[in-house]
């Protein structure tokens, strides 16, 4: 039962020290899966800045150090006059 065999000895093929893949390759794995999810971040993160993800809140950061005084609008009627001003001046925008 205590046997000096391979598979009694756990250093077989099978054994307990060659079953386990080893921090090295965990962390080999997880930075090959990490590539593609560090790709869509990126492109999320562009198109959110071409498509004017921030702008609201840059706008409520300028409002608050240079206008302190007037109050500040909803996200909401934000892009409202936005796309109202967009569409008074046509000049300022590629289409």
């Amino acid at each position: 039962m205590g046997g000096t065999g391979a598979r009694g000895s756990g250093e077989g093929a099978r054994g307990g020290a060659h079953v386990d893949a080893g921090p090295r390759s965990l962390t080999r794995a997880a930075a090959i899966l990490r590539a593609p999810w560090r790709a869509v971040s990126a492109v999320a993160r562009y198109m959110n800045a071409v498509l004017g993800g921030q702008d609201y809140d840059r706008y409520v950061a300028h409002l608050r150090r240079v206008h302190p005084e007037r109050p500040i609008p909803t996200e909401g009627e934000f892009w409202r006059e936005r796309h109202a001003a967009a569409d008074r001046n046509p000049g300022t925008r590629c289409c």
